[in-house]
């Protein structure tokens, strides 16, 4: 499940009947100054009846054969699209482990302005993430303007591993019964659960 709140404790109302926070979702809207993801405004994005605002919730599910292969969703505004792509690509293309291709160092791309950030940190077990050297350098002998930034995205993930199918399905099909396992951002000091 994704949701968003959207800044600090939403739109700073409480429903009196659920207790749940109500969500800021007008924050995803443009408007003719400055957006607060300091990105340029965009008219096809101002607040008008019957619009949608744009979001970068990016809930991803993972197929592979017709089986659930991973489950996977971040936080952090417009850096959550790259973080949930490089997440996924870590582990479904380039086959790190779930929690190495959580935790590796990530690079954040807007288009606009033409800087690539990327966020060294130390998470609250002391341990740090950075981008090493060589990739920084790498990014820079391609052209790349490199600026630090204090912002990023952070990801939790579920992946199954489809071992053997048990039997067959009532329609033909196997059934596969895999190994699952949760991985939670240290970014963030979460940890999975489940029940």
């Amino acid at each position: 499940m994704t949701t968003t709140v959207n800044s600090f404790f939403g739109a700073h109302v409480l429903s009196p009947s659920t207790g749940i926070v109500l969500n800021n979702e007008m924050d995803d809207f443009s408007v003719p100054e400055q957006t607060p993801d300091h990105l340029p405004p965009a008219p096809a994005n101002f607040i008008a009846p019957g619009k949608r605002p744009l979001s970068s919730m990016t809930p991803t599910i993972i197929l592979k054969g017709g089986q659930l292969a991973g489950v996977l969703g971040g936080s952090g505004g417009t850096n959550i699209i790259a973080a949930v792509t490089q997440v996924f690509l870590n582990h479904f293309v380039v086959g790190m482990s779930p929690f190495a291709a959580v935790r590796s160092a990530r690079v954040y791309h807007k288009l606009v302005p033409n800087v690539v950030k990327y966020k060294d940190e130390t998470v609250t077990d002391g341990e740090v993430i950075k981008l090493s050297a060589e990739v920084r350098e790498f990014l820079r002998s391609r052209g790349h303007v490199l600026e630090g930034t204090g912002s990023g995205a952070v990801c939790q993930m579920i992946v199954q591993d489809l071992l053997q199918p048990v039997s067959g399905g009532g329609g033909g099909e196997n059934v596969f019964h895999g190994m699952l396992t949760a991985v939670s951002d240290p970014r963030k000091d979460g940890s999975p659960a489940g029940v």
